[in-house]
Formats: structure tokens, sequence, C-alpha cells
């Protein structure tokens, strides 16, 4: 057809409907559209690269958001800015290494990568697992401590490996992974602004190392400074040999001399005193029973016991504990003091009495050595002597102990003190291979391993038992037996993961220092009215402070009218003659001036009511231990009555 009209192909069946717009582009050219240009894309490269610098301290503020928001809520003011310039100070150091760490020429390069790594693990990885096991931080009094227990620490870390593993490695894939991913992203190129990163990391680590922790809150910095701070007030305090550093544990002793006394006890006989270790109350047979299955062979052994089934220690360290079962003092006391308080053996010599202390316990733990060096018991027993090998935790074998105690014991004319000191129950729990009724059993203590680990402190319990039911025999067969008493208590308790951790010095909660106790007498060796204050003490709260004015008065000593100044200090009150009133109200610590706590924590007790805290709360903790038992269920601190401002006056605030 001709003429204006054009004539239009007609389309195939099967043909796409025509458009009168343009064409549809190809996938192909939609990619290469989407392709951003060189320029662009070395732009997007770049603000990736920084935003990778941000990447390790927003992860590290994130993770200590997400384990401990509510005590971060309750920083005040002041506290918060101190947390927040930290995390500024965090910021620069791990922005600055990781700039380095990207770089692709130049040495400097990897020595900062491998420093990014060390840091990672131990600033980072090494707390979430310490939070993990207390619900704190490493801080500066955490390391001090630390740093006298080494090889306990590395023991420690090694029944936990798997834990530890797990908190470790996410930080090595993250310290490998960011300056990989950054040197292909955009690398530093720039050598002038390489040594210029590395200078402000330098004074950030300063900042962070030598900046006192205590400006801010009570674990008031983000993990990763307050570790760097920690080292770095541990470094300054070793350089100045300040009495921080003396805390650490007990120095040498220079006892008040104890004037000549004449022992007249109410009836005549010999004291034998067994300490055990880390041992706590619901984990052996306090009372007589017939189907004891946790301590059996004490169990039989002295079936005429008479048991006080709620006593407490008033820490759960042993150097405290000791230093108040053999002094009387409270653990609050001036060091100078606790240095200066004659213990038991001094008294004994002042009387013309002899003694003895036979221990398991390496001496070398704590400074025990250096602490008791000096005291004048007539026949002495330590871990070296028997086994020169002996372990810093657990000591001597009890067996080998308690045989050579037997035998050493001889010597002793009576009347004597002798003092057994166990200690193969302190972890990692000795036990015997060939005898373990509580199985499976392991030594790791991290989360899932519940039941294995208590499993084990069971059959050490169980193996120790077996020893001291054989010291118990022993001395029942001696030709003193019917004039000697013995007397037995454990130096605080242990923790079985029930409030978060594996062993003890962590809290003050019950399973730490809830404690056996009981007194095996042959018949005549107590008056009627001893025994029969004894047996009235049955289910009364008493603590560790009657342990000492006890066994004086076992001994005859504790009315002498010649130590009535040293007695004077002493506040606890004999248990043969009713212990101390049930509404006495005692502080309780395991930041003793004897001893330097790794985390805060104290209280007070009175009764059954118990207030406590640890430097990882928001607020005091108040129980009553005999309706609820767990303390599972903490009652407001009012109902602790005084208490409160007792404790928060006695040791100068509060732990958290």
């Amino acid at each position: 057809m001709v003429g204006p009209f054009v004539t239009q192909p007609i389309a195939p069946p099967n043909a796409p409907p025509q458009t009168d717009g343009p064409s549809e582009p190809s996938a192909a050219v939609r990619r290469a559209g989407a392709r951003l240009s060189p320029r662009a894309a070395a732009r997007l490269r770049r603000w990736l690269g920084r935003a990778l610098l941000v990447v390790p301290t927003l992860t590290i503020v994130g993770v200590d958001l997400a384990k401990r928001h509510p005590r971060l809520l309750g920083f005040d003011g002041r506290d918060l800015l101190f947390y927040g310039l930290s995390v500024v100070v965090g910021l620069v150091l791990w922005s600055s290494l990781v700039a380095v760490a990207t770089r692709t020429r130049g040495a400097a390069r990897w020595p900062v990568r491998v420093a990014l790594v060390v840091v990672a693990l131990l600033a980072v990885g090494g707390q979430i697992y310490t939070f993990q096991r207390y619900q704190a931080y490493v801080n500066h009094r955490a390391v001090l401590v630390g740093t006298s227990f080494l090889p306990s620490i590395g023991q420690q870390l090694w029944f936990d490996r798997w834990t530890f593993a797990r908190a470790l490695l996410p930080c090595l894939g993250l310290a490998i992974a960011i300056p990989a991913f950054g040197a292909r992203l955009a690398p530093m190129r720039s050598r002038k602004r390489g040594w210029l990163c590395l200078d402000l990391a330098i004074v950030a680590l300063l900042l962070a190392a030598f900046v006192s922790p205590e400006r801010g809150a009570e674990q008031g910095q983000p993990p990763d400074v307050m570790y760097v701070s920690a080292m770095g007030q541990l470094a300054r305090a070793r350089w100045d040999h300040n009495e921080t550093v003396e805390r650490v544990h007990p120095g040498p002793r220079t006892p008040e001399p104890v004037p000549k006394i004449v022992a007249k006890p109410s009836r005549r006989r010999n004291v034998v005193m067994v300490i055990t270790e880390s041992v706590r109350a619901h984990s052996v047979c306090q009372d007589y029973a017939e189907d004891c299955k946790w301590t059996p062979f004490s169990n039989e052994a002295a079936k005429d016991r008479i048991a006080l089934t709620q006593m407490r220690a008033l820490d759960s360290t042993t150097a405290i504990s000791l230093a108040v079962m053999w002094s009387g003092l409270l653990p609050t006391e001036k060091r100078a003091l606790l240095h200066s308080q004659p213990l038991l053996w001094e008294y004994t010599h002042a009387a013309g009495l002899e003694s003895a202390y036979y221990t398991s316990q390496n001496l070398l733990f704590g400074n025990s050595g250096t602490w008791l060096e000096g005291s004048p018991w007539t026949r002495h027993v330590s871990a070296t002597m028997i086994e020169p090998e002996a372990t810093y935790e657990t000591g001597a074998d009890d067996g080998k102990l308690v045989d050579r105690a037997l035998d050493d014991m001889q010597a002793l004319a009576e009347p004597y003190l002798a003092v057994v000191h166990l200690s193969n129950t302190h972890f990692p729990y000795k036990i015997d291979p060939d005898d373990m009724p509580f199985t499976p059993q392991e030594e790791a203590t991290g989360p899932g391993w519940e039941n294995e680990i208590l499993n084990r402190y069971q059959d050490s319990i169980y193996m120790q038992d077996k020893a001291l039911g054989r010291f118990l025999e022993g001395v029942r067969k001696r030709p003193d037996a019917d004039r000697t008493v013995v007397v037995y208590v454990s130096d605080h308790g242990e923790q079985m993961r029930e409030k978060g951790a594996v062993g003890h010095t962590g809290t003050l909660y019950d399973p730490e220092i809830r404690i056996p106790f009981w007194v095996s007498a042959p018949r005549g060796t107590l008056t009627e009215d001893e025994e029969a204050s004894l047996r009235s003490l049955h289910t009364t709260p008493i603590t560790h402070l009657d342990v000492f004015p006890t066994v004086m008065d076992l001994l005859g000593l504790w009315d002498a009218p010649e130590i009535a100044q040293l007695k004077a200090r002493v506040p606890g009150h004999s248990l043969l003659r009713g212990g101390s009133p049930v509404e006495t109200s005692v502080v309780m610590t395991n930041c003793s001036e004897l001893w330097a706590c790794a985390f805060k924590n104290w209280g007070a007790i009175r009764g059954t009511k118990k207030l406590i805290a640890h430097q990882g709360d928001r607020a005091w903790n108040c129980f009553d231990v005999a309706a609820d038992p767990k303390e599972d269920k903490a009652l407001d601190p009012s109902a602790c009555g005084d208490l409160l401002p007792m404790v928060e006056k006695t040791m100068g605030g509060r732990p958290f």
C-alpha cells in the first residue's frame, strides 16, 4: 500500500510484545552499569579500611555491655566519664596498632601484628575468661596477687583449658583477620603516618598503664584498658617497692612476749587440733551417720564426736583463717597487729607446755613459712620434709603426714598441743586413682563440667578422710588416748560452681565459708558443763572467732591473768562456756591487711543474717541462711539491720 502509511512487519506468534520505549539492557550491561568507577571503588575501600580501625574497640565495648550492662548503668556521672575516656584511650591504641599492621611494606608491621595477637589474647580473651569465672575482670589488685601464684594460675588454666581456649580463639581469629583484611582493602602506604600511629599507640599505652584506675568506679574501665592498667600498676608497684606489694601475703612476725603463765585446765588433757583445707560443711558427715558415704573413715573413728553444724569462717582465704584461729584476732585488724599478736605456740611455750605443728602444706605457698618462722613449737614437720618436691597447691601426701605425726607425737611430754594441718583437698584436689567412689570425675572446672569436678572434689575428701580416719584410730590407741581431745575444723569451704566458680577466695557465700567443726573428747576429759555447752551449740550459728578461745580453754590458759591485756584484743568466746552471743555482729572479708585480695568482697554476719557483696555486684545482698540455705533469694538490705552501716564503716565503703 502506498501513501503516508508505513507498513509494520508482522511479529511472530511467540514474540514478546513490542514497546515504544528503548529496549531493556542485557544482564551483562546491568552488571557493568552496577560497577563503581575506579575512583568510587577506591573511596569505598578507604572507608571500609577506616571502619576496620574501630572494630576492635566497638567489639570490646559491646561484649562488656552484654556482660555487665546493669553494673555500668549504675555508674554515676564521674564514673561514666572515666569509662568513656578509657574507651577513647583504647580506641586510639587499637586503631593505631591496626593501621600499622595493615601495611604491606616495612619491618614494623610484623612486630605490631604479633603485638596485636598477644594483646588480644591477654587483654580481651583472658579478661572474658576471668569474667566467666569470677564475674569480674583482672584488675591491678588481681594481677598483683596473681604474680605470687603463677604456678597455681598456670595449673588452673591447664585444668580448664577448653573453656580458656573457647574464650581465646575468637580473639585470636579477629586479631589475625582484621589486619589481613585491612591490608587488602586499604593498606597504610605512608611511612610517615605509620610512625605517627606508633607514637599515638605509645601515648595511649602509657595513659592506660599509668593513670590510676582508682579515679573511676571499681572495675570502671573496659576490660582491655583495665588489663593494660593492671600491668602498669604492677610495674609501678614493683619499681616503688611500696606497701601494696608487701601486703600481697604475710611477712615475718615479731610477736609480743607472753609472760610466764601456769596452765590450769578443768581436766588434765592434751589437745590435738586437726585443720583441713577447703572442706565445706555439706561435703562431709558432721554428725555420726551409719550410712555416711562422704567421710566414712573419720565417721567410724570418731563416733563420739560433738558436731557444731553451723560454724562459719569469716573469709575464704587460708592465710586469713589461720590467723583468726591461731591468734584470735579479727581479720580486719591492722597488719602490724596481725604480725605482733602471739599465736597458740607462743602461749603454750610461755606455759611450759610442749607443742607441735605438723603440716602437709608447702610453706612456700603464700609465704606461710616466713610468717611462722621462729614459732616456739617443740616438734615440727612440713611438706618438703616429707616430699622434697611437694607442690605449692596440694602439698605433700596427707597419709604420709599423719603417719609421721603419729610417730613423732610419742616424743611430746604431756600435756601438749599438736596441730595437724592437712592440705590435699586444695584445688586441683589430690585423689587416689585406685579408689574413686565418685565418678565420673575430671579436673576441668569450666561450665559443663560441674558434676565431674564435684566428684573429683568428693574423691579428694574421701582420700583425705582415709588418712584422717587412720590418724584418729592411731590417737585412740596411744597410752594417752583417754586424756586427748581432738578438735577438727576446716580453714574455709569451697565453691563448686553454685555461685559461678570453682574454688575459694572469690565470695563469702556459704559454700565458701560454712565449714565442718567437731570435738572428739573421751569420757572424763570434759566437765559436765563443758560437754553440755558444746552439745547445746549443735545448730547455733558460730564463727572461727570462737576457735582460738576454745583451744586456749582446753589447754587451761584462757583465764590466766598474765595474758589479760592480750586477751582483751580477742573478741571470741570459748565454746566450752557458750561461745559468742548469737546477736554478735562480725565483719567478714577476703581483703585483709595480712593478705591482699584479687577481687574485692566483704560483708558481715549476725546469727543467721548475712550481708555480702562482691566487686561485680550492683548492690548489697542480704540473706537469712536459716530460711534460705542456698542463698537464692536476696532480701532487701534493710532486713540485715545494722550490718550495712557497720561493714561500710569498717571496710571503708562498699566493694562495688
